[in-house]
């Protein structure tokens, strides 16, 4: 088992992957902050003065923290961060989920007529990418030491986990059946 957590290939798909998932969220919060503001409004967790400058905020610094997961020098701290961020948006779901606030948007991918609501799944999904990210903090990681084949294996998980990690977002974000028919 111990080889499975020095293969640099799983260090180089994990900060891959988180990257790929911070940028992703990033990149399609700051394509809509106007409806991005709304959603961390709706979370109901800060008093109205900061919400504004947190929806701000937020895109830019998980975008920041996807670009520095790939710098080695400040890999670990980038991923920290991430940790960090995993974690206030895992609670900031829990506590909308035990308030029975299912119905709000995520927040997560934002996408045409989004209609995604938050519940366990999401929970859970955050406090996953927390510990992906706690993994790549606590990983070494010597850029020489991977070979070129790790490195395309790496790209081609994290590539697939991404999309399958999208794709998850998307169907939750689907109508009920039940909802469509009424």
């Amino acid at each position: 088992m111990n080889w499975i957590i020095n293969d640099p290939a799983l260090s180089v798909l994990a900060t891959l992957f988180v990257g790929l998932v911070l940028a992703v969220a990033a990149i399609s919060k700051l394509r809509s902050l106007d409806e991005f503001q709304g959603v961390v409004d709706n979370y109901r967790l800060l008093p109205g003065f900061l919400v504004a400058p947190v929806a701000k905020l937020l895109p830019w610094v998980e975008l920041a923290c996807a670009a520095a997961l790939m710098v080695p020098p400040v890999r670990e701290m980038a991923a920290w961060v991430a940790v960090g961020l995993f974690v206030m948006f895992a609670l900031a779901l829990a506590i909308n989920v035990g308030r029975g606030r299912t119905h709000i948007d995520c927040g997560c991918v934002r996408r045409p007529t989004s209609k995604s609501r938050i519940g366990m799944f999401h929970v859970l999904r955050a406090l996953f990418l927390a510990g992906v990210s706690t993994f790549i903090a606590l990983s070494s990681l010597e850029i020489a030491s991977v070979s070129l084949a790790s490195w395309l294996i790496a790209v081609a998980a994290a590539s697939m986990l991404a999309m399958l990690y999208v794709a998850a977002d998307v169907m939750v974000g689907l109508p009920n059946s039940r909802e469509s028919r009424t």
